[in-house]
C-alpha cells in the first residue's frame, strides 16, 4: 500500500518564519553584528540621550534636530476596550524604553501589557535614531511563534534592511531584539506598523504614529524658533497646540477567532466597529491614562483624542490612517487648512511651486495616508465652560458601537475655553481638568 507523503505545504505565515528568522539572518549574518556594534558605540555610556517618556501614554523623543535618540518597544498581546461588546483580543507594542538595555528575558512582566494604538514618536529633522524591537511573545496565544517588524511608512530615506518589511530585511523572533536605525531627512506625519502577516497583525493592532519635526523650530534666518508644521521659509505652519488622530475601522471576527484558535477569512472583511487612538465614542473624548478623571477600563488604549484649546488657538491636527477603509472627517463649524499630504508640504516652495494648500470642512484620508491640517479656535462664547464642536466621520454607518445605544464610533470634540485658560502644551494630546 502506498502512504501519502507528509504535506509539506507553506502558508504565507510559515514562509515569512522562514525568511525573517532563518534566510534572512544567515544572508545578512556578515553585515548585523557590524551594524548593531555601531550602534552600541553611538549610543553607550558616552552622552547618550534616552527618549523622555510618560508612562502608558507617549514615548516622546527629541524637540531639537541632530540630536541622538534612543527607545524601546515591545511587541505583546492583550485586551481592549469596545462599548457594547466583551474585551477584544488585541497584539500591539509598548513603550519600555526605561529598560533599554535589559534582556528581553527582563521584559517577561510586561506580557500581556499592550498599549493600542502604539506609543506617539516624535523625532527631529537629522536625528539619529535607534528604536529596539523586542518580541517578548503573547500570553493568550503562547503557541503563536509570531515574529513582528517595525516598517516605517512613508520614510524615504529608509534602508531595506531597517524598513521592516520581512521578505528583505529582518523579523524578530520571540525572545529576541533588533535595532533599528534611521536618520530621518523629511519632516511630517508619518505612521509605523508590523509588516509581519501585515494584514492579520495592522487589524490587530500593531500601528502608532510617528512624526518628524522640522529644523526650522530651531529658528531659520528671519523666522524665530518655535512650532512648526514644515520648513515652510515664512512662519506660516506655525502652531500652538498638536494633536495626532489615528482612525482605524475593525472587523472583531479575527480578534474573536484568534483568541479561540479559530481561523478567518480575510476575503470577508466587514468592519464593525470605528475607532480615533483605539477608542471608539464617547470613549475618544475620556481623559489620558493617569488624568484625573480616566476611565481604568481604557488603561490599554491611553491616549485620548479630546481636542482642548483656548480661542485662538491655532492647532495642528496629524491625522493618521491604518485602516482599510477610506474616511471623510467633517467639522462643520471651523474651516481646517491642510497643509500637508503623506510628509509633504503643500505651500509654496522657492523652486517656484504654486501653494496648493486647501481649506475644507471635511478631511478626506485613504489607507495607508496622512493629513496634516491646521485650523484656528474660534471665539467662545462667553457661557460657562467650553464651547463644544463635534469632530466626526460623514457616514452615519461609521458612528456605531455594534449593538450599543447612542452615537458611538469615529468620532471626538473639539473643546474651545476662554482665551489663557489651558496651560501651553507640553506633549501631544495633552488633556486637562478644567
Amino acid at each position: 500500500m502506498n502512504e501519502r507523503p507528509t504535506d509539506r505545504r507553506f502558508s504565507r505565515r510559515n514562509l515569512l518564519k522562514l525568511g525573517g528568522q532563518g534566510a534572512l539572518l544567515v544572508a545578512a549574518g556578515a553585515m548585523i553584528p557590524s551594524a548593531v556594534l555601531r550602534l552600541g558605540s553611538r549610543f553607550g555610556a558616552s552622552g547618550a540621550r534616552a527618549a523622555r517618556s510618560s508612562p502608558g501614554l507617549l514615548n516622546a523623543a527629541s524637540t531639537a534636530p541632530g540630536a541622538a535618540i534612543q527607545m524601546r518597544l515591545a511587541a505583546t498581546d492583550g485586551f481592549t476596550k469596545l462599548p457594547g461588546r466583551d474585551p477584544l483580543y488585541v497584539f500591539g507594542f509598548l513603550d519600555v524604553s526605561a529598560q533599554f538595555n535589559d534582556s528581553p528575558e527582563a521584559l517577561d512582566v510586561f506580557k500581556g501589557n499592550v498599549q493600542a494604538p502604539a506609543p506617539i514618536i516624535w523625532v527631529g529633522e537629522d536625528d539619529d535614531v535607534t528604536i529596539r524591537l523586542t518580541n517578548i511573545g503573547l500570553v493568550v496565544r503562547p503557541d503563536l511563534d509570531d515574529a513582528h517588524t517595525i516598517h516605517w511608512h512613508g520614510f524615504r530615506n529608509q534602508i531595506t534592511i531597517f524598513d521592516g518589511v520581512p521578505e528583505a530585511s529582518i523579523a524578530v523572533p520571540p525572545g529576541r531584539n533588533f535595532d533599528y536605525f534611521f536618520r530621518p531627512r523629511d519632516e511630517g506625519t508619518y505612521m509605523y506598523h508590523c509588516h509581519f502577516e501585515d494584514t492579520e497583525h495592522v487589524q490587530m493592532g500593531m500601528v502608532g504614529v510617528i512624526f518628524v519635526r522640522p529644523a526650522q523650530n530651531l529658528g531659520v534666518g528671519p523666522i524665530p524658533p518655535g512650532k512648526y508644521a514644515y520648513n515652510d521659509g515664512d512662519g506660516s505652519t506655525a502652531y500652538d497646540r498638536e494633536f495626532t488622530l489615528l482612525v482605524q475601522d475593525i472587523w472583531t471576527t479575527p480578534h474573536d477567532n484568534l483568541e479561540a484558535v479559530q481561523e478567518s477569512i480575510w476575503s470577508d472583511y466587514h468592519a464593525n466597529y470605528w475607532v480615533i487612538n483605539g477608542r471608539a465614542y464617547p470613549d475618544t473624548i475620556k481623559p489620558n491614562k493617569g488624568q484625573p478623571g480616566a476611565d481604568p477600563d481604557l488603561d490599554h488604549q491611553p491616549i485620548s483624542s479630546r481636542i482642548q484649546v483656548n480661542e485662538g488657538d491655532r492647532v495642528l491636527l496629524r491625522w493618521v490612517n491604518l485602516g482599510y477603509e477610506q474616511h471623510a472627517m467633517q467639522l462643520a463649524a471651523i474651516p481646517m487648512k491642510v497643509v500637508g499630504e503623506d510628509a509633504t508640504y503643500l505651500g509654496p516652495l522657492p523652486s517656484g511651486r504654486a501653494d496648493v494648500t486647501y481649506t475644507v470642512n471635511t478631511v478626506y484620508i485613504g489607507p495607508g495616508e496622512s493629513r496634516d491640517v491646521l485650523l484656528t479656535a474660534p471665539s467662545h462664547s462667553g457661557g460657562a465652560g467650553p464651547d463644544v464642536y463635534l469632530l466626526k466621520n460623514r457616514n452615519l454607518n461609521k458612528l456605531v458601537n455594534g449593538g450599543a445605544p447612542g452615537m458611538g464610533g469615529m468620532a471626538t470634540e473639539v473643546w474651545v475655553y476662554p482665551p489663557g485658560t489651558l496651560p501651553s502644551q507640553t506633549v501631544p494630546n495633552e488633556t486637562y481638568s478644567v
